[in-house]
């Protein structure tokens, strides 16, 4: 006798897997756990483009800011640096010259040249001009020149004067030779004076004097106070 057993009934054997009458749903779960593997590396890269999307801007801003920091931070004993400095205003209207140059005419129209090794002008609208180791050359009437030298002097441009300090020397290109402490040159009118003493030689023989005049735009000299002079004939030119 064969015993009939009921769908559904306990003891029922299931049919085996791919038999031709299984049911197709069952087979469905299976499918869907393929397709989730397959999807799985897409959302990845998804994940990934959209890390690297917000990292690297900040490690290019972070780069950015570490290339204009870095000079900063570390900085060459040897470089050229530019920065503000305090500075004086009186200084700043202080106007310095290296090796200047004046020149000009007398009341005459005769040529006449100030030079010297540096000057100082404390204010620009000033008159007066500090000289280093000033000289003045100025051509006399007749064709001659005279030059006076100092260690330091005080250059009226207004009124053409030169104040000479230190060590002054006269020079004539007849052969004059003078020395003195102080000299006042007026450049306009080609006179000089002086009230220290001066020491003075030339073809006729020395001088010593305590002051001096050179007046008549240069021709005559007159020598002030105490007054010593040696003339030397075999110095002198012989007359016929």
């Amino acid at each position: 006798m064969i015993a009939q057993v009921a769908p559904g009934q306990a003891g029922a054997t299931p049919p085996p897997r791919g038999a031709p009458g299984q049911d197709r749903r069952s087979a469905a779960p299976v499918r869907r756990s393929k397709s989730r593997q397959v999807r799985a590396p897409v959302g990845f890269h998804s994940r990934l483009v959209g890390f690297l999307k917000l990292t690297l801007p900040l490690v290019a801003g972070a780069l950015v800011v570490m290339v204009a920091a870095w000079p900063h931070l570390y900085q060459r004993e040897d470089r050229f640096k530019i920065g503000v400095s305090n500075v004086n205003i009186e200084e700043a209207a202080t106007v310095k010259m290296v090796k200047p140059r004046y020149t000009g005419i007398d009341a005459a129209n005769r040529p006449y040249v100030l030079t010297a090794e540096d000057a100082v002008q404390q204010a620009t609208d000033s008159n007066v001009v500090e000289l280093s180791l000033p000289k003045g050359d100025v051509t006399l009437s007749n064709g001659s020149w005279v030059a006076l030298t100092g260690e330091t002097g005080h250059f009226y441009k207004d009124l053409h004067i030169l104040d000479l300090s230190g060590q002054v020397d006269m020079f004539h290109d007849a052969g004059y030779e003078f020395r003195t402490a102080t000299a006042r040159f007026d450049m306009a009118s080609s006179s000089a004076e002086g009230n220290d003493r001066i020491d003075g030689q030339g073809p006729f023989g020395s001088v010593v004097a305590e002051g001096f005049r050179i007046v008549d735009k240069g021709a005559v000299v007159h020598f002030l106070g105490k007054s010593r002079l040696v003339i030397r004939r075999d110095l002198m030119a012989p007359t016929k």
